[in-house]
This record gives C-alpha cells, sequence and structure tokens, in this order.
C-alpha cells in the first residue's frame, strides 16, 4: 500500500472508529465536536486523546502509574466537587494522597511536515505549549502530541499526615483553583480548535 492509499484508508476508518469509541463510552465529555473539526481536515486524523480530568491517586509518587502501587481513587472529566474530596480524603487507609489536575493531550496524525509545524504553532497559541512531533513515519505520517501546560498537582497526605486536617477553607481553594485550570483548558481546546478548523492552512489541502 502506498503513502496516499495508506493515508486515505486512515481517513476512512475515522467515522466508525469515533462512533465505536461513542458508543462504548470512550469518548470524554465534551470531546466530540473538537474532534469533529479537527478531523474535517483533509491533512489530520485523531488518535488517541483526553480532554483533561481530575484525579486524587494513592501512590508514593504523583507520577507513578498503573501497577499496584499506585490506584486513582477518584477521577472525573469535569469539574470536581468539594463534597467527593472529603469523601475521599475520610478514608483513613491512604498514606500517600495526591490531587492532580491533568490537562488534555491529543495524539494526531498529521499527512505532512508543513501541516504539522501549522498544527504545533496554533496549538501553541492557545496555552498548548508542549507540543511537539513525538514519531514520523513514511507511510501513515507524522505523529503530532498536543498538551495544554495548564495543570497542578498537590498532596493531600503525605507520610501518613493529612495535610488539610481541619483546613475546610484550604481544600476549598484547591478545589476552586482545580476548577478554574479545568475550564482555562476548556477555553483553549475550544479556540484551538474552532481556529484550525477555520484557518486551516496546510492541513486544509489534500
Amino acid at each position: 500500500m502506498g503513502r496516499r492509499e495508506a493515508w486515505e484508508d486512515i481517513k476512512s476508518r475515522l467515522p466508525e472508529s469515533l462512533l465505536r469509541e461513542r458508543d462504548i463510552g470512550y469518548l470524554d465529555p465534551g470531546i466530540e465536536e473538537i474532534l469533529e473539526k479537527l478531523n474535517s481536515l483533509p491533512q489530520l486524523a485523531t488518535t488517541s486523546t483526553c480532554i483533561g480530568r481530575v484525579m486524587i491517586v494513592a501512590s508514593r509518587y504523583p507520577w507513578e502509574r498503573g501497577d499496584e502501587s499506585s490506584i486513582v481513587v477518584y477521577k472525573t472529566h469535569d469539574k470536581v466537587r468539594i463534597e467527593d474530596v472529603l469523601r475521599t480524603l475520610s478514608n483513613n487507609s491512604f498514606c500517600y494522597l495526591w490531587f492532580k489536575v491533568s490537562p488534555p493531550i491529543f495524539h494526531v496524525r498529521v499527512k505532512s511536515l508543513e501541516c504539522a509545524q501549522y498544527l504545533i504553532e496554533k496549538a501553541r497559541k492557545f496555552g498548548f505549549k508542549h507540543s511537539g512531533i513525538i514519531s514520523h513515519n513514511e507511510v501513515s505520517g507524522i505523529v503530532v502530541e498536543l498538551m495544554s501546560s495548564a495543570q497542578l498537582v498537590s498532596p493531600l497526605i503525605l507520610d501518613c499526615v493529612p495535610l488539610y486536617r481541619n483546613s475546610l477553607s484550604s481544600i476549598e481553594r484547591l478545589v476552586d483553583m482545580s476548577n478554574e485550570i479545568v475550564g482555562i483548558n476548556r477555553e483553549r481546546l475550544n479556540l484551538f480548535s474552532q481556529e484550525i478548523s477555520s484557518e486551516p492552512g496546510p492541513c486544509g489541502s489534500d
């Protein structure tokens, strides 16, 4: 299969793939319209995506994931509620607990280098500072990672000692800040997707 045929195959399978992910609940709430705008451009094809999330993680270090030493005890793709944080903190079985606001992250297959550079430029304009090319395959194209710089990590419990004990106002401030960051990231995503779809540059040509 040639490069052009491979790319056309990737694009043709996108609608069915997104529909399947939506039906089984893999699409994050609010992300579908953004994906439609990106995938409407001839030179873009999204792969793995996350709209961003708020998590409370039981692990010694905040970056640990995917094994028995790290457990996600709370997760939402929307704004967090203070009662959910308080409920999690009422569990006395944790010696380490981290509050994390993870930013949106998108992996996008791109047909040409010109489009990839344009996409990264537009993304950085709207606060996706941690963006760049992460791989290049001659047949299926370039893969660009887009990630917002707006995120937050805060310890809740260290060495079995709660850091927010008897400090409701501090927890409220933490929740307010996390929800502010969620709002900032959603606005950035919407502005970026609107601009790239209305001003596609080299990404708009076959």
